[in-house]
């Protein structure tokens, strides 16, 4: 091996722990959108494998909301919290707002308070939203729900439009 080709190994010797610890320290990202409701769920420093509504107990694979009643937007398989003593801290804000972009609600804290949970008992990541007056029959209103990992830098970001309906 010439004096050359030593220095170009050497010079890769050396560079390969830096990208190797640039590329372990890069922040994890990524979308997704329910194809039945139109959520769209973006994620920064965490990883959900899906995101759902559920309404009565039971998962809809729509956006017709009849008012006065509550929804959930839950995101399941939550993984990447930061653990302290085996417990994780989670915020999660509401956001409601018409189609004008009038703000109806806006909690930034829900969770506050009570933030600390069980690393066990976040598999997933939940949030009941409820609706009823000022909103009004066959308006639409924007949701969006953010979970936000308070030990570490990790969101979670849930998006949807609903459909306030007439009780059927």
């Amino acid at each position: 091996m010439n004096q050359r080709n030593f220095t170009r190994f050497q010079l890769l010797f050396l560079l390969f722990p830096a990208l190797l610890f640039l590329a372990c320290n890069m922040e994890s990202s990524g979308f997704s959108k329910n194809a039945n409701t139109g959520m769209l769920t973006t994620y920064k420093n965490l990883e959900v494998s899906g995101t759902k509504i559920f309404m009565n107990e039971e998962e809809i694979n729509h956006v017709d909301i009849p008012l006065g009643e509550s929804f959930i937007i839950r995101n399941e398989n939550v993984k990447g919290l930061k653990e302290k003593d085996g417990k994780v801290s989670v915020g999660c804000s509401l956001l409601i707002q018409d189609k004008n972009g009038k703000t109806l609600l806006s909690e930034p804290d829900l969770f506050k308070g009570q933030d600390l949970f069980d690393k066990e008992q976040t598999n997933f990541l939940s949030c009941t939203v409820n609706t009823g007056s000022p909103m009004q029959w066959e308006e639409t209103y924007d949701v969006t729900v953010v979970f936000t990992d308070k030990y570490g830098n990790g969101a979670i970001e849930n998006k949807v439009k609903i459909r306030m309906i007439d009780v059927p």
